[in-house]
């Protein structure tokens, strides 16, 4: 009864509005005592019936007055918010009265940012009033359109969004209308859409022509992030040098993440590279084209002009200090980059990446403390904000064999986690090679930045240099990048770690087939150096794997050690291919023969369960078992095959031999014979590619008439994604079968070749 006598009153407040006769705070206990009777939803639907009179109260007694602060209207705002929070039937009174829904955003604010007595007033009174326009902003479409075109709107953003540090509850209703009102329904007209997109572009250019990115990096991401949403908005971004703006926040958020510990902006550097990514696939995607629309894009990106000095202090957020997301979502941009200004951008990463990674190499030591984001086993997760930090702006991605808690294959944890680390890293210098390939500019420091990173990526398995090398071999490249590439000391300490120290790589067949290209143009440097030590180290691990086996009690575990030994005999076909043995060693030549009779023993144990099997379920192993053997064919051939002479051609041989002698064989083939040798086309077709729209997820990629491509996982040949295909297909007996069969071919082979070459 209280609060309905007190509602009564409000007919009769409207006498004491008039701020001449009795000032601005004559009804700040009237609404206090008001707000303090919404106990519940009861309370606030009583209001409904007197909503005219607090209308009639606000507009034009308390709304239209050119006061500063003015309490009585504050007051007002504060209790109207509180009755129509989670009550729609209020907000239906409002949004359903058309001279309400025209006069409501008339209300006079002044935004005097240095008066303090004037912020404190905004900061009370305007995310009350802003929260109510939001309010009717969610419930009604028509008042969303309508208010969107009202100028006051247009003034808030500009005056009062920039203020986040002064008016944070403001600026956070603001964006939430800036929202709602950037929002296309599925139902939406084509008027709607039209009115939408208007109010899109007016905003857009409102926050591009005012605001100092510098210290409005806030508000800037905050905008960017509900306005831009489609190629248009992108464009419209480019075009209004949308791109400086990015990058004078960027230094802002970039020198507050490295020297003041207590900014958390981690969260605001990715989602301003969030922004940037598309808006520079769009750039390239226009620029690619031909016309006039390439010429006006060529110059847009030609006045950005801090774009190489942009990338550089990308550069330097690539290390372990940094949190996951950042490195990511860098690495993502600095890829784009590369593909957007390719030559310069190769030019001005190259020297940088080829320093840091060349005074590592000298030195041989590991970083002395890495920061808390490198892979490590057992770690648990880190959350972004960690207040360690680098002593400066550093650029560190680089791994020592001695940083390596566990070998490969013995974490499988520890495995994923250096891989997510490192592999995005390792993508980014092969993109910066193939773009370099495709403009024919791949230099000697291009090329000893490729083997220094293949160094380090050796105890991962990384398999993007071999791939790399492997189709530059058969392409059309200069040959002369070849021999560059042979006669560097960082390309022989490469192979010289593969086959000393991770043998188990040679299983992936991207880096087994590299090999067998270019291991015979280096065997005499390799084998030079490291050739006795070489030959004990095979001889002790096939030894030690003989050992193993006389103790398997499971089929797992002798899959496991058949997939050690296969790296080990692979590296002996490698070895003696060029260099056979005057004889072979009586300890090695006797672990061979028993894990070979090991081999055939469970072959015959697979062929007795195979017997057994119901008819339907023999005919499909069957199958299964003629892809695998075609598949195999396939991988064990490299690419570049030599005419294989008649008296070969005689020979009874199985075509599974016959595939690995031709491999071997080209393998060991001298370079004066390679220009009259028939060539096998990369895994790369013939072709253009097209450019593809911006909006598609996929990037275009780098092409050159030897069809060099940017792919993120590496596969040698077609066939081998169909191998992949039809392995996926197989049941894990059959795999494990398959790996036996590959352990008994190779010793076989491995013997036919010491017999021949003796």
């Amino acid at each position: 009864q209280i609060y309905e006598h007190l509602l009564s009153l409000l007919v009769r407040a409207r006498l004491y509005a008039d701020a001449q006769s009795h000032g601005t705070t004559k009804l700040i206990s009237y609404f206090a005592v008001l707000t303090f009777c919404l106990i519940s939803k009861t309370e606030k639907l009583m209001f409904n019936k007197y909503f005219l009179d607090l209308w009639n109260l606000f507009q034009p007694k308390l709304c239209e007055p050119q006061i500063s602060m003015h309490h009585n209207k504050q007051a007002l705002l504060f209790f109207w918010y509180q009755v129509c929070m989670d009550c729609p039937e209020n907000i239906k009174s409002i949004v359903s009265n058309s001279n309400v829904c025209k006069q409501i955003a008339y209300n006079y604010i002044l935004a005097d940012h240095d008066d303090q007595d004037v912020v404190m007033f905004n900061r009370i009174m305007l995310p009350s009033y802003y929260g109510l326009l939001r309010m009717c902003c969610q419930q009604s479409r028509t008042f969303t359109r309508q208010l969107a075109q009202h100028q006051n709107i247009q003034w808030a953003f500009k005056n009062i969004s920039c203020h986040p540090a002064q008016y944070t509850a403001a600026v956070e209703e603001l964006f939430k209308m800036m929202k709602l009102m950037s929002t296309k329904y599925p139902d939406s007209s084509e008027e709607e859409v039209q009115a939408v997109n208007h109010f899109k572009r007016t905003t857009i250019r409102l926050y591009l022509d005012f605001l100092d990115a510098r210290s409005g990096w806030q508000t800037l991401i905050s905008a960017l992030k509900i306005l831009i949403d489609n190629q248009d908005d992108r464009l419209l971004l480019l075009y209004h040098k949308g791109l400086q703006m990015i990058t004078e926040a960027f230094n802002t958020l970039h020198a507050m993440y490295h020297e003041a510990t207590a900014c958390h902006v981690t969260a605001d550097i990715v989602d301003l590279l969030g922004i940037l990514l598309p808006v520079l696939k769009v750039a390239r995607y226009y620029h690619e084209r031909k016309g006039s629309a390439s010429n006006d894009m060529n110059t847009v990106l030609q006045n950005w002009k801090e774009r190489m000095d942009f990338t550089k202090k990308l550069l330097t957020l690539l290390n372990s200090y940094t949190p996951p997301d950042i490195r990511t979502s860098a690495i993502d941009v600095l890829r784009e980059m590369v593909l957007t200004y390719q030559s310069e951008c190769v030019h001005t990463i190259v020297p940088v990446l080829t320093q840091v990674h060349l005074a590592f190499q000298e030195s041989n030591i590991p970083v002395s403390s890495p920061g808390p984001y490198f892979p490590r086993r057992g770690q648990k997760p880190i959350g972004p904000k960690s207040n360690i930090r680098p002593p400066r702006p550093q650029f560190n991605m680089m791994l020592h064999s001695s940083q390596i808690e566990a070998t490969k294959g013995v974490d499988e944890m520890y495995d994923a986690a250096l891989a997510e680390f490192f592999t995005p890293y390792h993508m980014l210098v092969d993109l910066i090679c193939r773009v370099a390939v495709n403009h024919q500019s791949l230099s000697e420091p291009i090329i000893n930045l490729s083997a220094m990173v293949a160094i380090e990526g050796v105890p991962l398995h990384s398999p993007y240099f071999a791939k790399l090398w492997f189709e530059i071999y058969h392409s059309e490249v200069d040959r002369a990048c070849i021999r560059t590439l042979c006669n560097c000391s960082y390309f022989i300490e490469y192979v010289d770690s593969v086959l000393l120290d991770e043998r188990l790589s040679l299983n992936n067949s991207n880096i087994y087939q590299f090999f067998c290209n270019f291991f015979p143009k280096v065997h005499q440097q390799v084998l030079s150096d490291q050739g006795r030590s070489l030959l004990d180290s095979l001889v002790a691990s096939v030894t030690a794997e003989k050992a193993a086996i006389e103790n398997v009690r499971y089929e797992k575990e002798l899959i496991s050690i058949c997939q050690r030994v296969t790296g080990d005999l692979r590296a002996m076909l490698l070895i003696f291919s060029v260099q056979p043995p005057k004889k072979l060693n009586s300890l090695l030549e006797d672990s061979l023969h028993y894990i070979l009779q090991v081999c055939r023993d469970h072959q015959k144990q697979q062929e007795v369960v195979s017997q057994s099997q119901p008819p339907s379920l023999k005919r499909s192993n069957s199958d299964q078992g003629q892809r695998r053997k075609e598949d195999d064919k396939e991988q064990e051939t490299p690419s570049k095959k030599r005419r294989v002479s008649a008296d070969e051609q005689k020979e009874k041989k199985t075509e599974d031999d016959k595939a690995e002698e031709q491999g071997k064989e080209s393998s060991s083939e001298q370079p004066a014979k390679e220009s009259s040798e028939g060539k096998v086309q990369s895994s790369a077709g013939e072709g253009s590619q097209s450019v593809k729209s911006p909006e598609q997820n996929e990037e275009p990629e780098v092409t050159q008439t030897t069809e060099v491509k940017d792919e993120d996982e590496p596969c040698s040949s077609d066939q081998g994604q169909k191998s992949e295909a039809a392995n996926s297909e197989e049941t894990p007996r059959r795999k494990n079968a398959s790996m036996v069969d590959m352990v008994a071919k190779h010793i076989e082979n491995l013997f036919t070749l010491i017999e021949k070459k003796q």
